[in-house]
């Protein structure tokens, strides 16, 4: 779509074409809202994403999206293998409960905004937020390159040191300083088995490996708030035990990327509410503080968010209305999104030995529950 053919008013501008983003301007679009999503990438051709998963509750929110599991070009596991940080203790978690999919995240995102598209929704894509304007009953946003989209509401996501979020006045969680060190890496291989394997460090500051494999794929993601040894030695001795325990294949990845992950940082926040404007997705913080899941909670505060907007649109005063976000992202979303309230470090020994300790543990993980 070009800028010349965009609508003169908008309901609601979505910043960010992710996973918080398109879920939000599907959910809007579904309900007759003027929606517009600003696609910082281009839509020729398919761009290949990293792997993700899903759990329970991201797999019913597809589904509520009408995005299933071919859709979302997603493989399905069930089940999950725990390991111990040095692999000398393993234990695999059958429940019933323990599902969900491994996912890459530019085929689900783009399946999410085809079924926005078919919603009414317009894409603009290969196009940013170069100026903002926050007027008193719109939302003005130049574009980079020329041209302008007014809305009357703003939807902000993407990246989590978001440049429309600083124009809004609003702090994205890439700006915190607590957030924890993240290091990945990915190796093409010939199996096209599916499955998760979590490994978890026993101290109460943090450490997790998530170990995917999908699509002749293989995915290791590496996250620790602990800063006593660099992120970049800790990765590297736990790929060698990794690989030494065959979780990984031999042969030379690609080299690691380094980020943050904004686990929890939502909860941190002053406030994800501006004029005219809400925060979303990571750039909200909406990730897991234990797991680091980012799909599902991103998707889901893009969809209270979707909730929120619609409902202020209908208000006498909007700004109050929107206000309304925060109380009702917390409630669906603040138990998932902390930090469990027991000391891993003093369940770590039982874990491996007890069956209950280890489907606790994995619910946890895949289900965002408390221990």
């Amino acid at each position: 779509m070009s800028v010349k053919k965009l609508r003169k008013l908008y309901d609601i501008i979505v910043d960010g074409a992710d996973p918080a983003g398109a879920a939000a301007a599907l959910h809007a679009a579904r309900q007759g809202a003027g929606v517009l999503v600003l696609d910082r990438a281009s839509s020729s051709g398919a761009r290949e994403g990293a792997l993700d998963w899903l759990g329970p509750a991201g797999v019913e929110l597809c589904k509520e999206c009408g995005v299933g599991v071919r859709k979302a070009g997603a493989g399905a596991f069930k089940g999950l293998r725990m390991h111990s940080w040095d692999f000398r203790r393993s234990a695999t978690v059958g429940d019933a409960e323990a599902f969900g999919w491994i996912v890459d995240q530019t085929v689900l995102t783009g399946a999410l905004l085809t079924a926005a598209s078919k919603k009414g929704a317009d894409i603009l894509s290969n196009t940013s937020v170069s100026e903002l304007i926050l007027a008193e009953d719109r939302v003005v946003c130049g574009l980079k390159g020329g041209g302008e989209a007014v809305g009357k509401l703003l939807l902000v996501s993407g990246e989590l040191a978001c440049s429309t979020a600083r124009m809004a006045n609003l702090a994205s969680a890439g700006r915190e300083r607590e957030a924890a060190s993240c290091l990945a890496i990915e190796y093409d291989v010939a199996s096209k088995a599916t499955g998760l394997d979590l490994a978890v460090g026993a101290n109460r500051a943090g450490q997790i490996a998530v170990v995917l494999r999908f699509n002749q794929r293989v995915s290791l993601k590496l996250v620790s708030r602990t800063g006593d040894t660099p992120i970049e030695q800790q990765f590297e001795s736990f790929r060698a035990q990794a690989l030494a325990a065959g979780l990984l294949p031999e042969g030379a990845p690609a080299t690691p990327v380094q980020s943050i992950s904004p686990g929890g940082l939502a909860l941190d926040l002053d406030t994800h509410i501006g004029k005219r404007c809400l925060l979303i997705g990571q750039a909200g913080g909406f990730v897991s503080a234990f797991s680091h899941e980012s799909l599902y909670p991103s998707m889901r505060s893009g969809w209270i968010a979707a909730d929120a907007a619609l409902q202020a649109l209908q208000a006498d005063v909007t700004q109050d209305e929107l206000a309304g976000f925060g109380v009702s992202w917390r409630r669906e979303l603040a138990d998932y999104l902390r930090m469990p309230n027991t000391d891993l470090s003093l369940l770590a020994p039982l874990v491996f030995n007890n069956e209950q300790m280890s489907k606790r543990v994995a619910l946890a993980f895949l289900l965002g529950r408390q221990f």
